[in-house]
């Protein structure tokens, strides 16, 4: 992630500094100098063959809801590095689950099984 993401997902977090300060994108680049982590290079997740969340909801033609449900179903593979991070897929596993033919366009859930839960039809 770039510089300025990176400082917004650590104080969506509650992160502080060693010196107890919020994180601005001058603190992450600092950090990074100091802890030799490389540069975020535009482009470098679709070199390894990555995609996000977004992306391969796009490719599958579906919401990026019903794509997390995939992942989380286990029908696709997904990670995220930690809580707040991006979801990044390889391009390889949405290639996969679009071969196997799954018509994702307007895909739900079936009805939950719970009796008091039901089913409203509106006209």
């Amino acid at each position: 992630m770039p510089d300025k993401a990176i400082a917004a997902l650590l104080n969506r977090e509650g992160k502080k500094t060693g010196r107890l300060n919020g994180w601005t994108q001058s603190r992450v680049c600092t950090f990074r100098n100091r802890h030799g982590v490389a540069v975020y290079r535009e482009g470098e997740r679709a070199a390894r063959g990555e995609v996000t969340l977004t992306e391969a909801a796009d490719e599958l033609g579906c919401s990026a809801m019903t794509a997390l449900r995939m992942i989380r179903d286990g029908a696709l593979t997904g990670r995220q590095h930690c809580k707040g991070a991006p979801w990044i897929i390889d391009r390889k596993d949405v290639e996969g689950v679009k071969a196997e033919g799954q018509s994702l366009k307007g895909a739900r859930r079936p009805p939950s099984s719970d009796p008091d839960q039901t089913t409203i039809n509106f006209q």
